[in-house]
């Protein structure tokens, strides 16, 4: 995660150059909030002397965090941005009935690149894509796993400027987190695999302040 961030402050240090004689609007630094209804999605498979049987548990919470990014106009149309985001979510699940395991989904880490048109001056509509960083935590009575997954996010996106150096913006993503073999859990289950796979939809509104 470091060295995108690292990235982007090179690139925002650059940009005074870039920037000259550009439109001004959805053109360069901005800082926001964002915050909204996310859902997360985690499959247990586990595997037992060649049977597999599988638990899904879909559970939604309100979703919160901020941004940072940098915009740059490419041309009087066409908008290239990058961002680096933190979010967290509420609640936690229970996977395989009210006797199962605790999810608890923990801070997710973005750093993405989207691009977009101007479909008037002030309006936007984007496509965004690119690295995703989610920490999950499974827990029962005998067990305590946590750990951070490397995934990859997707998503669609409008932005209307609203003032002079203030834009709002409603967002749907899609987030997946890869699968994961826990062999500890395997092992307090008394079974030969455990794995666990991880998904997220999410759609949220947010507002960023541009410098």
């Amino acid at each position: 995660m470091f060295k995108y961030a690292f990235a982007f402050a090179a690139i925002a240090a650059a940009s005074p150059v870039l920037a000259q004689d550009a439109p001004t609007t959805f053109n360069g630094p901005y800082v926001g909030v964002q915050g909204g209804w996310q859902q997360d999605r985690q499959t247990l498979d586990v595997t037992n002397n060649g049977l597999t049987t599988s638990a899904s548990q879909n559970k939604s919470g309100l979703g919160y965090g901020g941004q940072i990014g940098y915009d740059f106009r490419l041309s009087p149309q066409v908008v290239f941005g990058i961002e680096v985001d933190a979010t967290g979510r509420t609640g936690s699940s229970q996977l395989g009935g009210p006797n199962g395991l605790e999810l608890k989904q923990g801070r997710t880490l973005a750093a993405t690149g989207r691009l977009g048109y101007l479909v008037m001056p002030e309006s936007l509509v984007y496509v965004r894509g690119g690295y995703a960083n989610g920490r999950f935590t499974l827990r029962d009575a005998t067990t305590n796993i946590s750990e951070n997954r490397d995934g990859w996010q997707l998503g669609v996106g409008y932005e209307q400027m609203v003032a002079q150096n203030v834009s709002a913006r409603i967002e749907y993503a899609y987030s997946k987190f890869g699968s994961d073999s826990l062999p500890a859990l395997a092992t307090d289950l008394g079974v030969n695999d455990a794995r666990v796979k991880y998904s997220r939809n999410a759609v949220t509104a947010g507002l960023n302040f541009r410098f």
